[in-house]
């Protein structure tokens, strides 16, 4: 059995949910029980603290990085966690500078990955605005 699996089109949402969660609160915050209910089969809910900040760090270095394309890979060999950031293309949306990533996770042999819509407000402070759902 494979276990490497794309996030299908309905678990994007409650990832960027999760995400989101990961990225604004201090790493160890409690989740919501119906959020990780839901989220039982992603990769994320494997990560440790340790983890989301490896994955937090990469996600700022891709959103800083000067080309689309930049892949920033990242890796806890204590987990087995490991993912990969890679900057798609800026834009600009209600007068913000705005930039799409693609997020890989894995974890062992299992892997998650889905895109996701960053805007700088304010001008430095980069926010998760929403999932891509418009990917190819």
């Amino acid at each position: 059995m494979n276990k490497t699996q794309i996030l299908p089109a309905a678990l994007r949402l409650p990832l960027f949910q999760l995400m989101a969660l990961f990225l604004s609160l201090a790493a160890g915050s409690a989740l919501a029980a119906g959020e990780m209910a839901i989220l039982k089969n992603t990769v994320v809910t494997r990560f440790n603290a340790a983890d989301n900040a490896l994955l937090k760090k990469a996600v700022d270095q891709a959103l800083a990085a000067e080309q689309d394309g930049a892949v920033i890979s990242w890796s806890n060999e204590k987990t087995r966690a490991a993912g990969q950031v890679t900057a798609l293309a800026r834009y600009e949306a209600a007068g913000l500078a705005c930039r799409k990533l693609r997020i890989r996770n894995e974890f062992g042999k299992r892997m998650d990955q889905a895109d996701y819509k960053f805007c700088e407000k304010p001008a430095g402070q980069w926010k998760l605005v929403g999932p891509d759902l418009d990917r190819d």
